[in-house]
């Protein structure tokens, strides 16, 4: 699964945004028949599957927004120290609430849902503060790219807690279940710590704090 860099911006997500992307490239208006696709234009309309838009949703990101991060700037580099951003959650996670800044916990933790990460000790934490009746026992967390499913129990609290700290960089959904219903779902992205931009000469790059 290669390491891509956007060369520009991709719907809500940053030049120099870095994603790991499924080995699988897709053709845009591709036919199956031989006879139409001999009279279809060679431009490249090969794109990438990206599980997440910013908005949680999949698309179709062209290859020519991309170029394969150099593995020299990954060298040495934590990559799960970067930071988490929610994309998108259920109704029932969002507060009733007439300010709309705390209705919608999105990107950074609003509504019922408590974002950490500025503190030394809590990084990539996620806080959900419900009441009795909405609180989970068990948190499903499958990630995007490659359908890896990893569950866990929920300490019986008033607040349900999830860590992204040990996770690496990636497309996530994460279903929250009660008595094995769901009752709560939403989906994030956990990001490379870095962006990564040209500067025009030559192989050359720029490296700074990711931003999203």
């Amino acid at each position: 699964m290669p390491a891509i860099v956007l060369t520009q911006p991709f719907i809500r997500h940053y030049e120099g945004s870095v994603f790991i992307v499924s080995d699988a490239i897709g053709v845009s208006g591709w036919d199956d028949d031989d006879r139409v696709r001999d009279r279809q234009p060679c431009n490249d309309n090969r794109f990438y599957n990206l599980p997440d838009n910013g908005k949680g949703v999949a698309t179709e990101l062209p290859l020519d927004y991309t170029f394969i991060c150099p593995e020299k700037i990954l060298t040495g580099i934590d990559i799960k120290s970067g930071p988490c951003r929610i994309t998108s959650v259920s109704k029932s996670l969002e507060k009733s609430i007439n300010d709309p800044y705390l209705v919608s916990p999105l990107p950074l933790g609003k509504g019922k849902i408590l974002y950490m990460d500025s503190e030394k000790y809590m990084k990539n934490i996620l806080i959900f503060e419900l009441d009795d009746e909405e609180i989970p026992d068990t948190a499903v967390i499958r990630n995007r790219i490659s359908n890896e499913i990893k569950t866990f129990k929920l300490l019986k609290a008033k607040s349900a807690l999830l860590s992204f700290d040990n996770f690496d960089p990636g497309f996530y959904e994460i279903e929250l279940l009660k008595s094995d219903l769901r009752i709560h779902y939403l989906t994030l992205i956990k990001c490379f710590p870095l962006v990564v931009m040209t500067s025009g000469f030559g192989s050359n790059h720029q490296i700074s704090k990711t931003i999203w």
